[in-house]
């Protein structure tokens, strides 16, 4: 066995969406159940509508168990772009200037960006389903 054999680009692409999409689903649970009312406040503190709260919820949850499974990766990570990019954006305007008040946004713009470049691998129901 060498070294090529075991770096795989869908084993990197697994290990990437196993994390990625697990940390996104447990990120947008609590927005659908005890913590929706302080997601929707904290929509509105950003000057956002609160009604995003619950979408962006849905889409943390479902899209993270999407990743984990590698289904429809290439919807799943432009969304996921677009909802970090906003929230950097977002975070810019409202005058956040340290990094670490954008890190982990940071984190999840760039494995979505990653995800949507790598693509799902071979390891996934896309690989399988031949997306």
């Amino acid at each position: 066995m060498n070294l090529e054999s075991i770096l795989h680009p869908s084993l990197a692409a697994l290990i990437l969406r196993l994390l990625l999409g697990g940390l996104l689903a447990t990120h947008g649970y609590p927005k659908l159940t005890k913590g929706k009312k302080q997601a929707m406040d904290w929509m509105g503190s950003m000057g956002m509508p609160k009604a995003l709260a619950p979408l962006i919820g849905v889409l943390e949850l479902v899209g993270g168990i999407f990743y984990v499974i590698g289904f429809l990766n290439a919807v799943v990570s432009i969304l996921f772009a677009l909802e970090f990019a906003g929230i950097c954006v977002q975070g810019k305007k409202m005058g956040k200037k340290s990094l670490s008040d954008y890190e982990k946004d940071l984190l999840f713009l760039g494995g979505a960006l990653a995800m949507l470049f790598l693509g799902a691998g071979s390891l996934s129901l896309d690989g399988l389903m031949g997306v």
